[in-house]
């Protein structure tokens, strides 16, 4: 069974703004060698709305003042031009602000013991608009590395070179870094880099095999899964790789099926029980309860948009079928009722429809019905259907076909399919990039 949940999202950007990056400036006073600032990442790609945090370096400094920050280049206030938080003599965050800046900008560091040297970090900063973006994984260039392309295919940009990505794409909820795996380094780890494939960074750094499972809402943490301690658990650390945590903490296998939308709950499956069941816990991973505790096999849980829901398949009637209950368990109700397999559930973005794969057919297709399992449709016909992703306004869905290795787009009615890759290669994983904030 497939017990990995493929969240997939994505915008796109109209509006590109590249600032020049002011050089780090230096003198040698008294004859002393030169004090000289440096801001890393020099140069930063965010989604309106989205941040990045800046580190400042002061060398050959003998009070150790460290700097003070600033953004130049716009006017307007933080509604305009963005706004500085978390700072501290070495480092801040910039969040940018939600439309495009008028003219342009940098985030600047200024040594506090002689101002007159600075520099500034590079920023570009990128409006979304409704046709979106998509990340996905492909092996044309020899490797298996990290595309982006605008949704209607055009656009098609490498952003890793050689990196050896195996598993899903997950974009940050505000579109501005995607976390993947790779076996890049002879075993699976978390990387994480920006938008623009800059910044690239091993976040886990251990001998274990380590996939990611998401970002928190906030965008603070990832969620992943690892058998560092002999067996697969579910591990949180904060986005920038520290602050390492194992929630599970169990004998037992456990996968990590997605964080709540308030981001305080992490629902997962298990077999610690001798079958499959689905529980949820808390982000520090107290409060542990078992959602589903029936002897079939429950797993694979997809929390509705607003929370108050839990969609998840179950072998408990014979054979797989789609259930929903309440988030705290109670209320499970059956959705589909066919002799075949049907899994794979994904809530549309409103809530209201639920996408989801079956071979009732006899090829695995893609289905929607409504959220109460009334008006079940048929959306494709070409079988092999994997990894399908509502874009972010619900309109459109994306998917990869395993049949011919190309990813694939549609109408959320199932109207207008389009081969989005057409390459020799194969081409997987599609993750549609988020609005943000």
């Amino acid at each position: 069974m497939n017990t990995l949940s493929l969240s997939r999202r994505l915008p796109v950007a109209s509006g590109l703004l590249l600032l020049a990056a002011c050089r780090s400036d230096s003198t040698a006073p008294r004859g002393g060698p030169p004090l000289a600032v440096a801001v890393v990442p020099s140069t930063a790609s965010l989604l309106t709305g989205g941040s990045q945090d800046f580190t400042a370096t002061v060398t050959n400094d003998p009070s150790n003042s460290g700097v003070t920050w600033s953004i130049k280049g716009c006017s307007g206030g933080a509604s305009a031009c963005g706004r500085l938080s978390n700072v501290t003599s070495t480092t801040a965050t910039y969040t940018a602000p939600t439309t495009v800046p008028p003219g342009t900008l940098g985030v600047t560091a200024t040594s506090v013991s002689e101002n007159t040297k600075s520099v500034t970090a590079t920023v570009a900063i990128t409006a979304i608009v409704a046709a979106g973006q998509i990340a996905f994984i492909s092996y044309r260039d020899g490797a298996r590395d990290i595309y982006v392309m605008n949704a209607d295919g055009s656009g098609v940009t490498r952003l890793t070179n050689s990196q050896a990505f195996k598993y899903s794409l997950v974009w940050s909820p505000d579109g501005a870094k995607i976390a993947s795996s790779s076996d890049r380094d002879a075993n699976d780890e978390i990387y994480v880099m920006n938008a623009d494939g800059t910044g690239l960074v091993n976040l886990s750094n251990n001998p274990a095999t380590d996939f990611a499972d998401g970002w928190s809402p906030d965008g603070t943490k990832i969620a992943f899964g690892s058998n560092r301690d002999g067996n697969w658990e579910i591990y949180v650390m904060n986005a920038d790789g520290t602050g390492l945590v194992n929630l599970s903490n169990n004998p037992a296998t456990d996968f990590a099926d997605g964080w709540s939308p308030d981001g305080t709950k992490i629902a997962f499956h298990s077999n610690r029980d001798g079958n499959w069941e689905i529980y949820v816990m808390n982000v520090d991973g107290s409060n542990l309860l078992n959602l589903t505790s029936n002897p079939a096999n429950d797993y694979g849980a997809v929390w509705s948009p607003d929370g108050s829901k839990i969609a998840f398949p179950s072998d408990r009637d014979g054979n797989d079928e789609i259930y929903v209950m309440n988030a705290d368990g109670s209320g499970v109700t059956r959705l589909t009722n066919n002799p075949a397999a049907d899994g794979g559930p994904i809530w549309s973005p409103d809530g209201t429809k639920i996408a989801f794969r079956s071979d009732r057919d006899g090829n695995l297709e893609l289905y929607v019905m409504n959220a109460d399992g009334s008006g079940v449709t048929r959306l494709t016909t070409t079988g092999g259907v994997f990894a399908p992703a509502w874009s972010p306004d619900g309109t459109k869905i994306v998917f990869e076909n395993e049949r011919d290795g190309e990813v694939y787009l549609m109408n959320a009615d199932g109207s207008g399919l389009r081969n989005l890759t057409n390459n020799p290669a194969i081409d997987r994983a599609p993750a549609w990039r988020p609005r943000g904030p």
